[in-house]
């Protein structure tokens, strides 16, 4: 929600805990149902634990998958869903 007070998601695909999701409508973001929203310069993810999906995501996109996966089990967090991307071809999405 502080990039939405930033007026950073006004317009575009977000996601954000689900307590907060009308919060997140109300200010103009375009919510999405997804632990991971992928939308270039802006990614965010639906709360803690997607927080840690997102960070793996991350590592996904700048370093690859086989490091991500590396990540993943050293942390012992399974990853889990699907990233949504506005931007295809940015790598495999989980």
């Amino acid at each position: 929600m502080l990039a939405t007070a930033a007026g950073l998601t006004k317009g575009r695909p977000a996601v954000t805990h689900r307590g907060a999701i009308d919060d997140l409508r109300t200010a103009g973001a375009e919510v999405i149902e997804a632990r991971v929203v992928d939308d270039g310069d802006l990614v965010t993810a639906g709360g803690v634990t997607s927080g840690i999906d997102m960070a793996l995501w991350l590592v996904e996109r700048h370093f690859g998958a086989e490091l991500a996966d590396a990540v993943a089990a050293e942390i012992e967090h399974p990853r889990s869903g699907e990233v949504w991307r506005a931007t295809p071809g940015r790598g495999p999405a989980r």
